[in-house]
């Protein structure tokens, strides 16, 4: 069973430069510091059997299990034999204790006649086995060392293993990543990792080999994901066998999921050579760490809400193309009972307020029609694709109001500035010589009264009536002196 969620597109806002700076650590470790562990690893097994050293390390090794009881290692001296040089080799290289007073001369003294051969055979072979990365950095299931708690994090078993893993890094630190940071992602990941460590060696302490790969770390993101997007409803792919799709569910639900999964394969393939344990302990390592990250604040909750205001605008649309549709049946009732709850609870919208306007205008509603247009003039015209939607609107509204709407003087002065962004110089030109008649020390008239005569063809009759209405009706600004010496110069 698979479940990934899969709610946030990767984008330039959103790149998650942490996660794939650890994702570039671990392939480097796999490729240029684990590359050659597997002919070090043969080397070191080849002398192993070939100095003989099983068939005078294993009778010790015996002996030492029945002064320290190890009921799994126990079982797996069944398995072993003198000739067995490669498993003997691992199982007894993985009990620290035990290598430690091998080498310490506890378990076969100077006094011993066979000393003085094994020792250096022993010594030969320490040597050899020490050239795998993967040996000086593992996290044995016998030892705590903070060292390999963190090294081991960046080990990887395999090539299936280690892109299984970054796999799942992406996605989860995509999202991970963006609602934390890249600094409290670091720290969350390195510690949930920690968290999944000690889960591990608390339930396998003693166990024949060791602890590597990032899947602790990542289980620990999978946990943080789930307490940060909290009730929010994400999108998740779930893949069953040869069934797989597409749902949205609440983010914490995965949670229990997620655990109990890891804990029904603990129990059920324990023998699977999965860190199960590990992963459950990442799992709730993760969700207490975004617990208190929730609990500081230090979320970023802008991040977070994306998708709810996505699908909150997606709705928006959805509402407002219907509405559109009923419009252009001419159905108005319907239409507006979509469009006003929209204007009312929703952010201000140019395309609801226009089709408000146009509800009106159909139903032959004068004066609605005239509070739908002042309501759409109390929208800044942010580009000039707004600024043509609200000039079809005010000239189709002339066509029921000749006298069109009376504009207060900072609202003649942005239409003019739109009508000049969209090339309507004419209509620009109007309101300017209105507001000139009526409000000459409007603050920016003269700069756009100026900005409309340089369109003109220099000495063309338009040319000079634009710099006259500057001379003449803003005579104390700074362009009026300005205008007055091009009109000099041109004998106007």
């Amino acid at each position: 069973m698979l479940i990934l969620p899969l709610h946030r597109p990767l984008d330039r806002a959103n790149f998650p430069f942490a996660t794939m700076a650890l994702v570039l650590v671990n392939v480097f470790v796999f490729l240029f510091l684990q590359g050659g562990d597997g002919a070090a690893n043969a080397r070191a097994v080849a002398f192993y059997g070939e100095a003989g050293l099983g068939r005078i390390e294993l009778p010790l090794y015996r002996e030492w299990l029945q002064a320290h009881p190890q009921a799994r290692r126990e079982a797996l001296l069944e398995h072993l034999d003198e000739d067995s040089s490669a498993l003997t080799a691992q199982v007894l290289q993985s009990d620290d204790a035990f290598v430690q007073a091998l080498n310490a001369n506890i378990l076969i003294t100077p006094q011993d006649p066979r000393h003085a051969g094994w020792k250096e055979q022993r010594t030969e072979f320490e040597r050899l086995w020490q050239r795998q990365f993967k040996e000086r950095h593992l996290l044995r299931y016998s030892q705590i060392d903070p060292g390999r708690v963190l090294s081991s994090m960046f080990l990887h078993g395999d090539f299936g293993h280690l892109l299984g893993n970054m796999i799942f890094l992406v996605v989860l630190g995509l999202l991970v990543e963006g609602a934390l940071g890249a600094s409290l992602f670091l720290a969350v990941y390195l510690l949930a990792g920690c968290g999944a460590a000690f889960v591990a060696l608390a339930y396998r302490w003693g166990d024949v080999g060791g602890m590597l790969g990032a899947s602790g770390a990542i289980a620990g993101l999978m946990g943080a994901y789930c307490v940060l997007w909290g009730l929010r409803k994400v999108r998740v792919f779930w893949w069953a066998f040869v069934v797989f799709g597409y749902s949205r569910i609440a983010a914490l639900w995965l949670l229990p999921f997620w655990l109990g999964w890891e804990l029904f394969n603990l129990v059920a393939n324990a023998d699977a050579g999965v860190g199960f344990d590990a992963h459950a302990g990442g799992i709730v390592s993760g969700a207490l760490l975004a617990a208190g990250v929730r609990a500081l604040g230090w979320e970023r909750r802008d991040f977070l809400d994306e998708d709810e205001k996505a699908d909150q605008a997606k709705a928006r649309g959805d509402t407002l193309d219907r509405a559109l549709q009923h419009l252009g049946r001419l159905e108005t009732a319907p239409a507006r009972a979509l469009l006003e709850p929209l204007d009312r609870e929703g952010p201000p919208s140019l395309d609801v307020r226009i089709a408000l306007y146009r509800c009106a205008r159909y139903s032959n509603q004068p004066a609605a029609a005239r509070r739908a247009v002042e309501r759409v003039l109390d929208l800044p015209l942010a580009d000039a694709a707004a600024a043509r939607k609200v000039k079809q609107v005010l000239d189709d509204y002339r066509k029921l109001d000749a006298a069109g709407i009376e504009l207060a003087a900072p609202q003649q002065l942005q239409l003019a500035r739109a009508w000049l962004r969209i090339g309507a110089d004419a209509d620009a030109e109007l309101l300017l010589r209105e507001l000139a008649a009526s409000a000459a020390d409007t603050p920016g008239l003269a700069e756009l009264c100026w900005q409309l005569a340089q369109r003109a063809r220099e000495g063309s009759p338009e040319w000079r009536a634009r710099l006259l209405l500057i001379a003449q009706q803003c005579p104390r600004s700074e362009l009026a002196s300005k205008a007055r010496f091009l009109l000099a110069q041109t004998g106007a």
